[in-house]
């Protein structure tokens, strides 16, 4: 069989395999763990919803806490803790009824709060009077597998990249690897 024979079936196969997946909403929970450059490594833990517009493509919102990390600035203690709101796009392909292969893109709003000598502080935009203290509006991509074990109930493995948050005065990376568990409504 040629190959470009081969490649049609193959194509032809996928889009029959993902026309079982309807559009619909969803939400899930996900836990994990996050590992700041410089900083360490922290527990993670997030909600979200999403719309799947199609087989290929969703749309999800989610609130992440993406972990609390405790150090010296300048000879004082603080601890920062990086929580987020984001928006995001998923595209990729389904293989069969079960699986999904997706890229993320999405836009984050972050609020980080800080604490040092002087107690906690929340800080929102220019308000900020202490550089460890910063409110961050930043994108962010990632990678992930999801498996629906069922026609409503679905596992999700996914590995996210955060790019130079200005935390505590140092730009630096966040990478959060994640697991999570989808309800599907549609």
């Amino acid at each position: 069989m040629p190959l470009t024979s081969r490649a049609a079936a193959l194509i032809g196969v996928l889009s029959l395999s993902t026309a079982a997946h309807a559009a619909g909403f969803y939400m899930g929970a996900t836990i994990g763990a996050s590992d700041a450059q410089g900083l360490g490594n922290a527990a993670s833990a997030g909600i979200f919803a999403g719309y799947a517009i199609d087989p290929w493509f969703s749309v999800e919102a989610g609130y992440n806490r993406l972990g609390r990390w405790v150090g010296h600035d300048q000879g004082q203690p603080y601890t920062t803790i990086v929580n987020n709101v984001d928006v995001s796009l998923t595209a990729g392909p389904r293989f069969g009824r079960r699986w999904h292969v997706y890229g993320r893109v999405g836009f984050v709003d972050w609020s980080t709060i800080g604490t040092g000598g002087g107690g906690e502080h929340r800080v929102t935009g220019s308000s900020a009077q202490n550089d460890m203290l910063e409110e961050l509006h930043q994108d962010f991509y990632g990678l992930g597998i999801s498996y629906r074990l069922r026609r409503r109930i679905g596992l999700r493995l996914e590995y996210r990249i955060y790019r130079a948050m200005a935390v505590n005065g140092h730009d630096l990376d966040i990478g959060s690897a994640l697991f999570g568990m989808t309800y599907h409504f549609g």
